[in-house]
Formats: C-alpha cells, structure tokens, sequence
C-alpha cells in the first residue's frame, strides 16, 4: 500500500507527468481523444508550486517504492475549502490509495463554512465525493468552433485588477480567489474586465478559464469574448442548470451540448454559485 506524505516543490514536475498520464488514460477508456498539452509544460508548474506553498496543509502525495503514485490538492480561500486536484496513478487505482488522499485533503476543510469540487464524469469520483456530503449537481459541456463576435464593452487587464475580482468573487462564491489569479497571469492566461461587472481569465487562443460576474448579461458578454478568439476547437465544461445564461451563449455560437462534464459538488456557504464558470485548478 503507497504512504502518504506532505507534497513538496521539488515533486512539482512527477506530480505534472502523472496528471497527464491518470487524466490520458481515463480518455483512452472512454475512447477519447486526450487533450493537448501545451507545448511548454513548464507554464502550468506554478499551479502546483502555488498550492503547496499556500495550502500545504492540503498538498499530500502517496508514494510507492520511491515514485508518486498519488496526489491530492486541497486550497482554502476565506473559509472556502475546494479540491484542486485527485489523481491516482492507472496502475495504483481501486486499493484504498485514492480513498485515503482524499481522506486527508479532506481534513484540510474542517470547519470551512464552505466546500467545492468540480468532478470529472469518471464514476468512482461522483460516488466519493458524494459521499463527502455534498449537494450534486450535475453538468454540461459544450464543444466546437463557435461562431460569433467580441462585444464591446470589455477591456483587457492585469494584476492591478484583482482587487476587483476579488469583489466579484465574493459577490457569487463567498470568496476571493485573491492571488489564485495572479498565478494564472503566470501561466499564460489573459485576464479579461467587464469594468464593474464582471470579469474572465482566458486562453490566449480562446476559450474560458474562469469567469464570475455580477449579472448575467455581463457573464455573456464575458463568455462570447472569450469564444471569439477561437480559431478552432473549443471546449466549455462546468455548466450546471445554474448556468443557463452560459448554455444560451454556447447554443447562439454554434456549439454541440454534450452531457459529459461530470458535475460541481458544494456544500455550506459558497454564495448563488452564478454567473459563475469555475476554474478547475482553483474553483
């Protein structure tokens, strides 16, 4: 049986690798096509390093003969707990090893008046964290080349910004992601403003990483501006029935509705939860 031990900087690059290989097989079981990795792996190290120098009461490995065969990330954010990151190597699955990081993240949130986690559809996982107490709900993603056009309104912003994003959040989630932003700068990503409504973190090539506003018209503006700048493919997870505002901007783009986006699961005080696409690295 693999140990458990607190995850350090220096296992940044095996914990990456094995999320690639754990999240590459459950595609292939589904006969899927894995999701591209970008070109420089190097760019999505600092959200690991972040978590495990933030949150190192929730950062655990399980190990096996010397290698990691196991990781959990857990963050908490102005008393939201949420869970970053589970992941079992294909080999190490269904013996207690995914159980027991969980377990241990899961400490991480005693006493949170809060707790979020967004799920794949893989079926041991919707069963385990139900099980945590959570409500389910149950999610849909969109798929395709979108076809429309950036409306006007938005501007492009920086780290200077998070102080409004923080508001934003707190507004719809109960709290801030604070320098969880800042972080995804670091990894690439753009940072997109609705001035005093809203904003998104974007892929440079389009596409949404994160987005929370405060209503939904501006949620929808924020949405299509982050669809237009696709070129080709693109993917949107995470739309529970809460987000009928996204759904409709998905259905007007163009975009194939597929119900294979596993689900959100909250519990305590995590705010209306909308207009709200979350992040799967920081929730």
């Amino acid at each position: 049986m693999p140990e458990l031990r607190p995850m350090r900087i220096e296992d940044v690059e095996e914990v990456h690798d094995l999320n690639v290989l754990t999240f590459d097989a459950l595609s292939a079981s589904r006969n899927e096509p894995p999701e591209p990795p970008p070109p420089d792996p190097t760019v999505v190290y600092p959200r690991y390093r972040h978590l495990v120098e933030t949150d190192p009461e929730g950062a655990w490995v399980a190990t096996l003969d010397g290698a990691i065969v196991g990781c959990a990330l857990a963050l908490r954010r102005e008393d939201v707990w949420g869970l970053s990151l589970l992941i079992v190597h294909p080999d190490a699955q269904s013996n207690g090893t995914g159980s027991a990081l969980l377990r241990r993240a899961h400490e991480y949130a005693e006493g949170a008046r809060g707790r979020i986690i967004m799920a794949s559809s893989d079926p041991r996982a919707l069963r385990a964290y139900f099980r945590l107490g959570l409500d389910f709900h149950p999610a849909v993603s969109a798929h395709g080349k979108p076809n429309l056009q950036a409306p006007d309104g938005l501007r492009a912003g920086d780290a200077s910004d998070i102080p409004f994003t923080a508001e934003v959040d707190r507004h719809v989630r109960g709290a801030a992601h604070g320098a969880d932003i800042g972080v995804q700068l670091q990894m690439g990503q753009d940072l997109l403003i609705a001035p005093e409504r809203g904003y998104a973190v974007v892929r440079p090539e389009g596409g949404v990483r994160l987005l929370a506003a405060l209503d939904d018209e501006a949620a929808s503006n924020l949405l299509r501006a982050a669809l237009a700048r696709v070129e080709d493919e693109v993917r949107v997870e995470a739309m529970t029935a809460k987000q009928q505002w996204a759904i409709a901007v998905c259905v007007e783009a163009g975009l194939e509705l597929r119900l294979d986006a596993g689900a959100m699961f909250t519990g305590g005080d995590v705010g209306p939860f909308t207009p709200y696409l979350p992040s799967g690295a920081f929730l």
